[in-house]
């Protein structure tokens, strides 16, 4: 008798080979075994329900998920109209800093089926898809000989489990219109495939796997740069596995990325190279984050990575003491390798500026792939040690259990719930009513955050607020047509978000001002990544236009109270181009100035009294916004000492300006002075806020 040692049983042969009948003698064992590593399996089923659900309530959301999702689709758009991604800087366009293939994709399936977020969302879920078959090809494959299938199959189960239950914490990444999960795709099934394709097949055939493996990993530079870490890789895994084959690899992964990089740089002038490398470079490193970053991906699953470096070490224990190695341990060899260089990859890119956390996303993939191969080697090691022993499949099970429910826990403690990740009928209904007012504005627009819903209003499409930053952040390269376009007003409106370019184009403010405060009902959420919501409509900052029969008494369009009397802090050294620190959008003020009691915040007090004025009319109007108690925040007319008309904002309305209009016909011949008063001292009453007095004939 002979033993033959393979994972999950010790099969007993005779001379002749034949299986010893004696194996399939215990059917309650074999049920207990198989209900018991069901059970394990229903944590990571629940987290993958969790992951479906949230995408499937995403998926056909037409509006932004995430803040860059139309960019993107406005890169694959330029594709289709045959414009260059990567040229000067523009007004109406300047790319993300990454590489191509994902737009290019985008475009190509956009020419079919259609640009639009559905489109750009499907082909990222498609690639998760596509990431689930890679698992449980590289962990489950027939080469690996698994008799006792069951611990192989729920260890690859719990591994997207763990990579499910991540959801939350890198904020809903997996199925943007954006080229993270493709990325993800490429390096995953490349790495699988050097590891697994390199050795097989004979002559060209043999060749032509290692071809294959080296062109996906050389595309998934071009999804993303780091997809360069991913190529060095499996150019060591090709020389580990089949060294004679490394030219092979290395002659066509140099073709690709090279060859691409440098046709691409070409034909562009040199704008490929220095968008992807040169642009890039200029972003501010961290270095806090960089080392935070060990913590959050290796401490954030703290089963996972214990359970990954005691297998490790059980193996290495295993290879000294045995002198051989289980083919089963493969698998964890390979993701685990795939786990280090995708955690520095995720540290590198956390403590990049602008980053978030779907840095993460490689890491915490390869991490719990290596986890969940962790599982078959465990038990093909103890396998190893106890095949002589009586009852060496508890022992196996055993083992490969206490691991497996382990991560089972893991995933059933890392519960989250979908709902927080899908948008609402509110929001389609808000997206609905914001693309009807972007329709009905008559001219360009411009809608720095969300460029794509100019296109959906059915206007054109201009620069992303992403590309005027990293054009211009720390650098002095300019954005050809910008400032000439905010000078000569071309968009009749700028839509702007509560965070967006007017705080890093300051010229804005000298040309545009805020116009109208976006209602609720038109703001449509983020749900994935920084939650800025469409805030404002601004408006061509032009000089207000009385019409026929009005003058303009006072404008407010002069830096300092020239003429003007004034006592107490809140009104400070002159009218302003913009709210003050604590103060809202002030919206309705015309030209670039409008006067406001908030210097000092609500608490300060204060009164200012313009000069004396004729008055030659019947009516005065007025703009009043802030607070709403009359008694504290008013306007008064004074005429020959006496006062003849007071009043405040109409309603309560923040720094809304409505109109306030008096009749002054009694007085007409008269003169008389305006005093602006703020008697209120805290910040419930709020302040005044005024422009555009016109006296009417």
């Amino acid at each position: 008798m002979t033993q033959d040692v393979e994972y999950g049983r010790a099969r007993t042969t005779g001379v002749s080979g034949i299986v010893d009948p004696r194996l399939h003698e215990h059917p309650v064992r074999d049920a207990i075994q198989i209900a018991m590593w069901v059970a394990i399996a229903i944590p990571a089923l629940i987290q993958l329900w969790l992951l479906i659900v949230a995408i499937a309530g995403r998926v056909s959301y037409p509006y932004d998920l995430e803040w860059m999702e139309g960019g993107m689709l406005h890169h694959a758009l330029r594709l289709q109209n045959g414009q260059p991604l990567y040229a000067e800087p523009s007004v109406d366009f300047i790319p993300y800093l990454y590489t191509p293939f994902y737009p290019a994709l985008l475009a190509a399936l956009g020419e079919v089926f259609g640009l639009s977020y559905t489109l750009g969302r499907v082909l990222s879920i498609l690639s998760l898809v596509g990431i689930g078959a890679v698992a449980f090809a590289s962990i489950c494959a027939p080469r690996f000989k698994h008799v006792a299938k069951l611990p192989a199959i729920v260890g690859t189960l719990l591994a997207l489990g763990l990579f499910c239950a991540v959801y939350p914490f890198v904020e809903g990444w997996y199925d943007l219109v954006r080229a993270d999960t493709l990325f993800l795709l490429l390096i995953t099934a490349g790495l699988a495939g050097a590891a697994n394709w390199s050795a097989t097949g004979e002559g060209a055939k043999g060749h032509g796997r290692v071809a294959a493996v080296a062109a996906i990993l050389a595309f998934s530079f071009f999804a993303k740069q780091t997809g360069i870490l991913y190529v060095a890789l499996g150019g060591m895994i090709v020389l580990i596995v089949a060294w004679r084959r490394l030219p092979t690899y290395i002659a066509v992964a140099g073709v690709i990325g090279l060859g691409g990089t440098l046709i691409a740089n070409t034909a562009t002038s040199g704008w490929f190279w220095i968008y992807i490398r040169e642009i890039h470079s200029k972003h501010d490193f961290n270095m806090d984050r960089f080392w935070k970053s060990y913590g959050n991906i290796l401490w954030h699953f703290r089963a996972l990575t214990i359970i990954v470096c005691v297998a490790l070490l059980v193996v290495a224990v295993t290879w000294l003491m045995k002198k051989k190695l289980p083919r089963q341990t493969k698998p964890l060899l390979l993701w685990s390798a795939a786990f280090v260089v995708s955690t520095v990859v995720g540290a590198v890119g956390w403590g990049t500026e602008f980053a978030h956390f779907n840095a993460y996303m490689p890491a915490f993939l390869h991490g719990a792939l290596a986890a969940g191969a962790a599982i078959p080697a465990l038990a093909a090691c103890a396998q190893l040690w106890w095949s002589d022993r009586p009852q060496p499949h508890l022992v196996v099970h055993g083992i490969a259990a206490v691991a497996a429910i382990t991560l089972a826990v893991t995933c059933w403690h890392w519960r989250w719930e979908p709902r927080k990740f899908i948008p609402t009928a509110a929001d389609v209904a808000a997206g609905d009513k914001l693309i009807k007012r972007i329709r009905d504005v008559p001219g360009e627009v411009w809608f720095p955050s969300h460029p794509w819903y100019a296109v959906l209003a059915g206007k054109q499409p201009h620069v992303h607020r992403m590309g005027i930053k990293d054009v211009t952040w720390r650098q002095t390269r300019t954005v050809a047509g910008l400032e000439k376009a905010l000078a000569d007003h071309k968009f009749a409106a700028i839509f702007l978000d509560n965070r967006d370019i007017n705080l890093e184009l300051p010229q804005l403010r000298t040309t545009y001002r805020p116009g109208l405060k976006l209602p609720n009902d038109e703001k449509p959420r983020l749900y994935t990544g920084a939650k800025i919501v469409p805030e404002s409509l601004w408006i061509p900052a032009l000089p207000a236009k009385p019409p026929e029969g009005a003058r303009v008494l006072f404008d407010f369009e002069q830096p300092t109270w020239v003429g003007w009397t004034r006592s107490g802090p809140a009104w400070g050294d002159g009218p302003v181009s913009e709210s003050r620190p604590g103060q809202d959008i002030v919206v309705g003020a015309t030209g670039l100035r409008f006067a406001t009691s908030m210097h000092g915040g609500d608490n300060a007090t204060g009164r200012i009294t313009s000069p004396s004025f004729a008055l030659d009319g019947t009516k005065l109007s007025l703009r009043l916004g802030g607070g709403g108690d009359a008694t504290k925040l008013r306007a008064e007319l004074w005429v020959d000492g006496a006062l003849v008309q007071a009043g405040g904002v109409p309603s309560l309305g923040g720094d809304v300006l409505r109109d306030v209009t008096w009749d002054i016909s009694a007085h007409r011949g008269k003169f008389a002075t305006l005093v602006l008063v703020d008697d209120a001292t805290t910040s419930m009453d709020g302040h005044l806020t005024v422009d555009d007095v016109w006296i009417w004939n």
